[in-house]
């Protein structure tokens, strides 16, 4: 009785697929590793540095990625690494923690 006529049928229209996950959308790319435009490539390197470890092993493991896999690490080496800042950092933080501890027994002890 309350019909929309307004919205448009299901019907014949091909599924939409959904978003495929990063791990998926990197492995696509890099089959077709060197030929992507520059787009796609920025978007395999911003992939690839949200990659979990779980992810690289799989892709790693794959006969058919891992030499593409690996030309592309080679490739593109010093956009892939963690920079060295986040290793100082890394290094700091667990430093001063290492201070407190000391300090902290130390003081305990008088």
């Amino acid at each position: 009785m309350f019909q929309d006529f307004a919205t448009k049928s299901l019907i014949g229209r091909p599924a939409e697929r959904p978003a495929a996950d990063p791990a998926g959308q990197a492995a696509q790319l890099i089959e077709r590793y060197p030929n992507l435009s520059e787009v796609e490539l920025a978007r395999l390197i911003n992939l690839y540095r949200e990659l979990s470890a779980l992810d690289m092993a799989l892709m790693i493991s794959d006969q058919h990625l891992a030499p593409k896999l690996d030309r592309f690490f080679i490739d593109h080496r010093d956009q892939l690494r963690t920079p060295i800042r986040q290793y100082a950092a890394l290094m700091a933080i667990a430093a001063i923690g290492i201070t407190v501890v000391i300090w902290a027994t130390l003081s305990g002890l008088m």
